[in-house]
């Protein structure tokens, strides 16, 4: 089961990880629906490269982040310490999942707008997933 999560987590976290760095490049494919939207359909955040490369490196970070504490790869950091980092990224996509916020996540009060629609089908359930499957790893985890 702990490879089925590890797999599913770094799909996820290379998907976004992809699609961030693409879209700091340049790259507009699904660039229209990756920012919160107010209600009139205008960004509610601005949109800006070096924001898209930084997302797209965290995520990337919290991939490798993954592997090491999986052993799939050997990390210059002690367990204890990956472990914790684990913990504290699954409260960040649990909380980002379930947000109260006005422009996303599950509870989101900003509902008709595209970017709305893509958080409710797929970048909040996103996270919820990758949430609750690094729990599951630091639960899992025995060492």
């Amino acid at each position: 089961m702990e490879a089925a999560v590890v797999g599913a987590c770094s799909a996820v976290l290379l998907l976004g990880a992809g699609f961030h760095v693409y879209w700091g490049l340049g790259g507009r494919t699904g660039a229209s629906v990756s920012l919160p939207q107010r209600e009139d359909g205008s960004p509610a955040v601005k949109e800006t490269a070096v924001g898209a490369l930084a997302v797209g490196l965290v995520l990337a970070l919290v991939f490798l982040l993954v592997l090491g504490f999986a052993g799939l790869i050997q990390l210059p950091v002690p367990h204890w310490l990956l472990k914790t980092a684990i913990i504290l990224w699954a409260a960040i996509f649990t909380l980002r999942a379930l947000s109260w916020s006005r422009y996303f996540g599950l509870f989101k009060r900003v509902r008709n707008t595209r970017f709305a629609r893509y958080d409710s089908l797929l970048y909040s359930p996103s996270c919820l997933l990758l949430g609750l499957g690094l729990f599951l790893l630091a639960l899992a985890d025995t060492a």
